[in-house]
């Protein structure tokens, strides 16, 4: 039982009857306000500061370890779970599971214990920025090459994890954090028409990007011959990002994960997920019996590629053997997602440590840059011929559509 100060705030975990500090009689609280009353008490090694997020199965706190005065992000088990073993032990798969990957894009987990009330803490770095969801409730849509780094990195990290044969099994925007963090690279833009009608290019520095953490595997089933999957229950997850397989109730394995990035690279650029229904049953219906429309389709005025409508599709294919079969593949195909042909990192991207004395390359890349414009439009005039002249091309993107990923 919780008690808290209704002057101070100061929180109570034995038979306390009034606040040491004021002589305020102390008030027992719920279970559903008791992860407020931890504000300000200390857990393990850790002074609690504020409370920053709050899910199903636990509270997120910003706090101070009372001697190193490090900032870390403290995950609270709920009280209502505490006295579970299979939720307690899902808690700790979480710890397990993210500290044993070791990937910069996923969040690393150094420290858990017990906390007061028989529940179980877990200690992370504590991140700055902005989750997903929140940057798509405010944005709705993302440009497709910020969409296609997010999702990249998102990749990478699972790669990772499915190396270790951890399976995330929840992915969704809330479970991804960007951090803003400063380029160093010059990038080469096009910037208009010169009198000769060419296109003229500027350098200039490389603004903001996107870096991906991965969070919350707390529902993540590890694969391994020395340590079998736990019980748990066999549906679990999101209904809007879940696989069919997952819908069914049926063992997954990586290519799970593979659909709901399908999902998820879907949402970024479409503002919406492939299905919505009143239900969570009506929606994994869906997921299992209906296919979606292709991305391009639904959003026609954003900026999506037949290449990146190809690959989402495939990516939420129903039978999991029509997906790309490794997170690496899925990769590779997503560097050909912007614009009609792969996406060149050295035509676009100088590396910062060359920031100096550049003017040799910059001419360089600018010829590059100049020959495969030339191609473009060579391509762009032979499309436009009879059909019997030659053989029909695909149509090019326009220059102005091209942005380099960022």
């Amino acid at each position: 039982m919780v008690r808290i100060c209704p002057a101070c705030r100061a929180a109570y975990h034995g038979a306390e009857r009034y606040c040491v500090r004021d002589a305020t009689e102390l008030r027992v609280v719920s279970d559903e306000d008791s992860d407020e009353a931890f504000v300000g008490s200390g857990v393990g090694n850790y002074r609690i500061v504020e409370e920053i997020g709050r899910g199903g199965m636990g509270t997120v706190y910003a706090a101070d370890h009372v001697y190193l005065g490090k900032r870390v992000a403290l995950k609270l088990l709920h009280e209502r779970w505490a006295k579970r073993g299979d939720a307690v032990g899902r808690f700790l798969r979480e710890a397990r599971a993210a500290s044993s990957i070791n990937h910069a894009n996923i969040v690393s987990v150094f420290d858990f214990g017990p906390a007061p009330e028989g529940r179980v803490y877990i200690a992370m770095e504590y991140l700055d920025g902005v989750d997903l969801d929140e940057l798509l409730e405010d944005q709705v849509r993302l440009p497709l090459h910020r969409a296609i780094n997010i999702v990249g990195q998102i990749a990478s990290a699972l790669a990772a994890a499915h190396e270790k044969g951890i399976v995330h099994s929840d992915l969704k925007p809330a479970n991804i954090r960007l951090i803003a963090r400063p380029g160093r690279r010059e990038v080469i833009r096009a910037q208009g028409i010169d009198p000769q009608g060419q296109p003229r290019f500027v350098v200039e520095p490389e603004g903001p990007y996107d870096f991906v953490k991965v969070l919350d595997f707390g529902i993540a089933r590890v694969h391994s011959i020395d340590d079998p999957p736990e019980g748990i229950p066999h549906v679990f997850g999101t209904p809007e990002y879940m696989s069919p397989e997952a819908a069914r109730g049926r063992e997954v394995d990586a290519r799970a994960d593979i659909y709901s990035l399908g999902v998820l690279f879907f949402e970024m650029l479409t503002g919406d997920v492939p299905f919505r229904a009143p239900t969570p049953i009506d929606i994994l219906k869906k997921h299992v019996n209906e296919l979606p429309r292709p991305p391009s389709q639904l959003a026609p005025d954003a900026e999506i590629t037949p290449a990146a409508d190809r690959l989402i599709l495939s990516a939420m294919a129903k039978d999991p053997e029509e997906r790309p079969p490794t997170m690496d593949a899925l990769r590779e195909a997503l560097a050909g997602c912007y614009g009609s042909v792969a996406y060149r990192r050295d035509a676009h991207r100088v590396p910062g440590a060359a920031a100096q004395g550049l003017t040799g390359r910059r001419r360089r890349l600018t010829d590059e840059l100049d020959a495969w414009l030339a191609a473009e439009k060579e391509r762009a005039l032979r499309a436009l011929r009879p059909s019997g002249e030659e053989e029909a091309v695909e149509e090019p993107l326009l220059l102005t559509q091209r942005k380099p990923i960022g």
